[in-house]
């Protein structure tokens, strides 16, 4: 077992540096300042309308980094602030027409650069690999939370089903 986790360890690394070059490419033209307020887009696409601290929980990161990144997407007319109705002390981010069609544009994309990357594969190998990556990253949650010593937040968002590799194609942060 431990020659195939380190190979899987391996392919797992390489498959982050793809991911990430994929990203850029998506993103190219943004530093990464624009590419990550993308995340907090597709975030809400999936809590709907939340407050910044259940947000910077959702999402692994710090409150004050995403106060900043809210911000600057409010700035931009991508977020807008409405009052919470459960509190009128608070507000709460929610994405703006123009933020829901960024997302679109930006799923799309990748989604166009996912397709190429399995074409020829069978549908069963699509569906396959997904079942799989998505039991690999509910375990990188667990084994985040143990190491953390705390509940660490879900990449999958709460209320959201497990997704249909063949007819879901919501974004999971």
């Amino acid at each position: 077992m431990t020659a195939r986790v380190a190979a899987l360890g391996d392919q797992l690394v390489r498959h982050l540096r793809a991911a990430t070059a994929l990203k850029a490419a998506l993103g190219r033209g943004e530093d990464d300042a624009e590419r990550a307020v993308h995340t907090v887009l597709f975030a809400l696409t999936h809590l709907g309308p939340a407050r910044a601290g259940t947000l910077a929980e959702r999402l692994g990161t710090d409150p004050s980094t995403t106060s900043r990144q809210t911000a600057e997407l409010v700035r931009r007319g991508l977020l807008e602030r409405r009052p919470d109705p459960s509190d009128g002390r608070a507000s709460l981010l929610a994405l703006t027409p123009a933020g829901t069609e960024l997302v679109d544009t930006l799923r799309r994309r990748r989604n166009d650069l996912v397709a190429r990357a399995v074409d020829g594969w069978s549908e069963e190998d699509v569906t396959t690999l997904t079942r799989l990556l998505e039991r690999l990253s509910d375990g990188l949650d667990e084994a985040r939370a143990d190491l953390l010593g705390c509940t660490a937040p879900p990449t999958r968002f709460p209320g959201t089903p497990a997704p249909d590799p063949v007819q879901d194609h919501r974004e999971t942060a």
